[in-house]
C-alpha cells in the first residue's frame, strides 16, 4: 500500500467535516464509518487500492505508531496547524485537533538514544537458554526480558538524576487492560520523602519495538487511567524500546501528581538511559 493512499483518505475525511469559509469543523471526531466512506470515495475517484474490507480501527493506529507518521499526515492540514490524535471507544478512530498543544508536533516526535544518553551494561546470562531460543521481536518478549533483568529497578536505582529516592521497586502486573487504554506493565516504588516519611509511587510502562514510535499521547492516557483506577497520588510514566542488537532503551517522563491531573494531557521528557545487554539477546 502506497503511503500516499492514507494521505488522500485523510484529506477526503477532512473535506467532509471542515468548512473552509468559516474555518470550523462540523465535528472533529472521526468514526470507522467515516474511514470506510472515504475509502470507497477515494477508490472511485482517485484509484486507490486500499482494501475496503480492512479493519478501519487500525487506520490511525498504524499511522501514529510508525516512523512515517509526519510524512503521511497531509501537508495542507499541517499548514492549517491541524493535527490528528488517535481516539478509541464507541467506534472512534481519530480526532482532528486544531491548536491543541503538541498535537501536530507529536506526529514528528520520536525518542531515540543519542550521544548524550547514558549507557549501562546489563548481564543477560541469568535468562534461561530455553527462553532465549524462543526470543521474538514483540512487546511481550521485551517486557519479559525487562522484568527478568530488573531494567526498571536498575533505572531508578540511579539516584543522581532520579525524581524519587526509591527504597524499593516492585513489579506488580503486565498487560493491564482498561476500558480505553492498556498499560503494558505496572510497578510500585516506595519513595523516601525529605521529612523521613515514605510514600507510594506508581510507575506505568509502555513497551515498543525499535521500529515503533513512543507516543506521548498514548502514555498520557495511561497516566490518567492509573489515577482513575487507584488512589495513588504520584505516577511516573516510563517507556521502553528494544534497540536491535544492542539492548533496552528507557525513557522516563516527568512525574504527574493527582493535584495536577486536571491540567495534564501528555507527559514531558525527564531523562533517558540505554541498557546494553551482555551477551545480546535474540529478538532485542
Amino acid at each position: 500500500m502506497a503511503v500516499s493512499e492514507k494521505t488522500i483518505i485523510i484529506e477526503r475525511i477532512f473535506d467532509t467535516l471542515y468548512d473552509e469559509k468559516t474555518k470550523t469543523f462540523s465535528r472533529t471526531l472521526v468514526s470507522a464509518a467515516d474511514v470506510q466512506d472515504a475509502k470507497r470515495y477515494c477508490a472511485e475517484h482517485h484509484g486507490i487500492k486500499m482494501k475496503l474490507d480492512g479493519n478501519p480501527f487500525n487506520f490511525m493506529k498504524d499511522i501514529v505508531r510508525g516512523k512515517s507518521a509526519s510524512k503521511i499526515w497531509p501537508q495542507r492540514l499541517k499548514d492549517l496547524q491541524i493535527g490528528g490524535v488517535q481516539r478509541t471507544g464507541d467506534g472512534a478512530i481519530f480526532e482532528f485537533v486544531h491548536g491543541m498543544a503538541g498535537a501536530l508536533d507529536s506526529l514528528d516526535e520520536d525518542f531515540l538514544p543519542s550521544n548524550s544518553t547514558p549507557s549501562f551494561p546489563v548481564q543477560s546470562l541469568s535468562l534461561p537458554l530455553a527462553s532465549k531460543a524462543l526470543g521474538r521481536t514483540d512487546e511481550s518478549w521485551l517486557l519479559q526480558v525487562a522484568v527478568n533483568l530488573r531494567i526498571i529497578e536498575s533505572h531508578f536505582a540511579n539516584a543522581a538524576s532520579s525524581q524519587i529516592d526509591a527504597l524499593e521497586v516492585t513489579h506488580l502486573q503486565m498487560d493491564i487492560k482498561l476500558r480505553k487504554v492498556q498499560i503494558d506493565a505496572l510497578f510500585r516504588a516506595l519513595h523516601a520523602e525529605r521529612d523521613g516519611k515514605q510514600s507510594e509511587v506508581l510507575i506505568t510502562v509502555e513497551a515498543k519495538q525499535g521500529n515503533q514510535r513512543i507516543l506521548t499521547e498514548q502514555i498520557g492516557r495511561q497516566v490518567i487511567a492509573a489515577f482513575e483506577s487507584t488512589d495513588t497520588d504520584l505516577v511516573i510514566p516510563v517507556a521502553i524500546a528494544a534497540i536491535r542488537n544492542k539492548g533496552i532503551y528507557v525513557v522516563e517522563f516527568a512525574a504527574v501528581t493527582r493535584e495536577t491531573i486536571e491540567q495534564f494531557s501528555v507527559p514531558t521528557f525527564h531523562r533517558d538511559a540505554m541498557f546494553v545487554l551482555q551477551p545480546k539477546v535474540k529478538g532485542i
